[in-house]
């Protein structure tokens, strides 16, 4: 990784909103940070997104969610209220 590679967490589910929340790290290489254009991000996200669940691009429609910076821990995470 290049010191100019930047980490962003991700957030995506099927467009739907069934499914589970895939939740994974992009890296965007040979950016600044300010200079990354979220729309590239979203686009890295949902094809690894895609690519994790099995599916080949189109097959299914997938909504990024979020997107933080770096690589985040994250402690807590529960969706069973929208079960």
């Amino acid at each position: 990784m290049s010191v100019f590679d930047k980490t962003f967490t991700v957030f995506c589910q099927e467009a739907s909103g069934k499914g589970t929340i895939w939740i994974d790290t992009v890296v965007i290489p040979e950016y600044n940070y300010e200079d990354v254009p979220i729309r590239l991000i979203e686009e890295k996200a949902i094809e690894a997104c895609q690519e994790a669940w099995g599916y080949e691009p189109g097959d299914i429609d997938i909504h990024c969610m979020g997107i933080a910076e770096g690589n985040v821990t994250i402690h807590l995470w529960d969706d069973s209220h929208l079960e």
